[in-house]
Parts: structure tokens; C-alpha cells; sequence
């Protein structure tokens, strides 16, 4: 066998050990578990927590945009499928704009009894208030506003009996004919009994009340 004939079974050999090694590696579940909670400890429920990389961090590529959500206790599993070959690679998880660094530690998921790596999270920012909340706000807003605004009406002024029979019983003549009537009537009895236009019954109307009093 020449000596080119030897390289190229050494070359052959050394393809396929690597082809062998590299079949060995066995992807595992990496499982990241924890509970998401507002600054103010309230549980962060049905939100959406997503995994994402720094540029340059080639190793977290292949997990941009796996996700999990919480439930009605903030708590989440994210399973990452990898080999030893991501040991040590930083992700972020990101939740309401804010992120979060992580760095897969397989020898902490392998450790029982749990099979996973707890992560909580707890956002900067407070928990919006629960809707209950702001009706109950607004409505005695609402109660408020009207409560206020009963103490500043003023009373209608009382108008007493005798007032009330004497504006009833203004009787006033009439300039054309001399025709007793009350004083609201006046405007009538010019328009029907005398023809005037409206306009002219009025002002004659308000002289003779004037001239009465």
C-alpha cells in the first residue's frame, strides 16, 4: 500500500470516529421552572415569557422564540431540548418588555429530585389593577361628584300664598278698548279681539302692566 493510500484511510478513520462520537451525544430535557410575580408580589397570570439571545451568543440561536405562560399562579416550565455542548450558554427570558439572564447549568437539572433548574422571576414593574377594582373607583367618583354638587344647589326660593294670588289676580285694562282682564291674558286679547300683530301686543302689553303698578 503507498504511502498516499495510507493517508487516506488514516483521513478515513478519523472521519468516522468523529461521525460515531458526535452520534453518542444525546440531546436531554432541560427544563426551566419558577414563578413570575409584579414587584408588588402579585402573580403574573397568562403572560407570555420567551426565550432570547444576545447577538453573539451563537449557542442560544437555536432556542430564539420557544415560550411558555404562566398560570393563574404565575408559575411556568420552559423544556429546552440540548447536549452537553450547551452547557454554560446564556438565554434570556423576557416577560412585559423586561429580560432576564439564564445560564443552562446541566449538572444543577440532572440533581434530584426535581429534574429541573427553578428560576423565578419578579418584574420592576407594579400589577395593573384588577378591573372589580376600577369600577368600584369610578363609580364612587361618580357618587362623589353628585354629593358635592346636591350641597352647592341652592334652594328654590318659596313663593308664599299671597304672593302666588297676587301675581294670579294682576288685572290690568286694556288701551284700545278699556276691557278689565288679567295681565297674562292681555297679549291674547289684543291679538284675537283687536288684530294687533304680536310684536306691538307684547310692548303694549308691558306698558300696561308698568302703568298698573
Amino acid at each position: 500500500m503507498t504511502p498516499a493510500n495510507m493517508r487516506i484511510m488514516h483521513l478515513c478513520f478519523a472521519m468516522t470516529a468523529v461521525v460515531l462520537a458526535s452520534s453518542c451525544v444525546s440531546a436531554e430535557s432541560y427544563r426551566i421552572s419558577g414563578t413570575a410575580t409584579y414587584s408588588n408580589s402579585v402573580p403574573v397570570e397568562i403572560g407570555k415569557i420567551q426565550v432570547e439571545c444576545e447577538e453573539f451568543e451563537y449557542d442560544c440561536h437555536t432556542f430564539r422564540g420557544m415560550e411558555a405562560t404562566t398560570d393563574r399562579k404565575g408559575e411556568f416550565t420552559i423544556t429546552l431540548e440540548l447536549d452537553e455542548s450547551y452547557d454554560g450558554a446564556e438565554i434570556f427570558l423576557a416577560l412585559k418588555g423586561e429580560r432576564f439572564s439564564h445560564t443552562i447549568d446541566l449538572e444543577e437539572s440532572r440533581s434530584p429530585p426535581s429534574g429541573s433548574v427553578n428560576h423565578d422571576i419578579m418584574l420592576q414593574q407594579d400589577s395593573p389593577p384588577a378591573p372589580l377594582f376600577t369600577g368600584l373607583a369610578c363609580g364612587g367618583a361618580v357618587i362623589a361628584i353628585a354629593f358635592i354638587a346636591a350641597l352647592d344647589r341652592k334652594p328654590a326660593p318659596t313663593i308664599t300664598r299671597s304672593q302666588q294670588r297676587t301675581t294670579s289676580l294682576e288685572i290690568v285694562s286694556c288701551p284700545i278698548c278699556g276691557e278689565k282682564t288679567e295681565s297674562y291674558l292681555l297679549i291674547r286679547h289684543l291679538i284675537v279681539d283687536h288684530e294687533v300683530d304680536p310684536s306691538e301686543a307684547s310692548e303694549i302689553a308691558e306698558r300696561a302692566s308698568s302703568e298698573e303698578e
